[in-house]
């Protein structure tokens, strides 16, 4: 089970929350410009959508999925907003980002910036079997997530590369083409993170 209080997500986004600094994190634009992504996109647990946003105008078909409405409302927003020229590859829905096969669609590419790093082990490896049937073959999957836990409640568990490599391995259809140190930038302080983009194995490869 995660460590968050029920209720936690929906409270925040009553405001903008510390995460939400108004564009994609850098971290995360970094790993797209230096690894390419395919579409369509997924935004797993897309928030108020700047990830999703970002990634339409590199002209890549996107959807973002949250289990907040309060963001999604947020997310349909900022499209609606956009030109149309970008507004029309951008989709979001209410869904549950832990169940992305039950879409019933495969992604050339999905992000997650700060979503994985909410959930203990278990639902951590049951995710990135979530993540194997949900990305296509050559897919890429980029994760920024905290590598510090805070002792207190409503805050994400650690994250640790030896953690990544060790899930994500070529045995289970994975391979790493990076894992770096990175920031996740946020409106209150920059936190210690770490970066990967991670690539579903072809058949024949795995």
């Amino acid at each position: 089970m995660t460590r968050f209080t029920p209720g936690f997500f929906d409270s925040i986004y009553r405001d903008t929350p510390p995460w939400d600094i108004g564009a994609a994190q850098p971290a995360i634009d970094a790993l797209l410009d230096e690894y390419p992504p395919t579409g369509p996109v997924l935004d797993l647990g897309c928030g108020s959508g700047d990830h999703a946003v970002a990634l339409a105008r590199r002209g890549l078909q996107v959807l973002g999925i949250d289990v907040v409405e309060a963001a999604i409302a947020q997310a349909r927003a900022k499209a609606d907003a956009l030109p149309p020229q970008v507004a029309r590859l951008l989709e979001f829905e209410v869904a549950d980002a832990l169940r992305p096969t039950l879409l019933g669609r495969r992604f050339g590419a999905v992000v997650d910036s700060g979503f994985y790093h909410l959930f203990e082990q278990d639902q951590r490896d049951a995710l990135a079997a979530e993540l194997a049937g949900t990305l296509r073959p050559g897919g890429r999957l980029y994760l920024l997530e905290f590598v510090t836990e805070f002792d207190m409640p409503n805050t994400p568990r650690k994250v640790s590369e030896d953690e990544l490599r060790a899930r994500f391995t070529e045995t289970n259809g994975w391979r790493i083409l990076a894992v770096r140190p990175a920031q996740f930038e946020s409106r209150i302080a920059p936190v210690p993170a770490v970066a990967a983009c991670i690539e579903r194995l072809e058949a024949d490869d795995a």
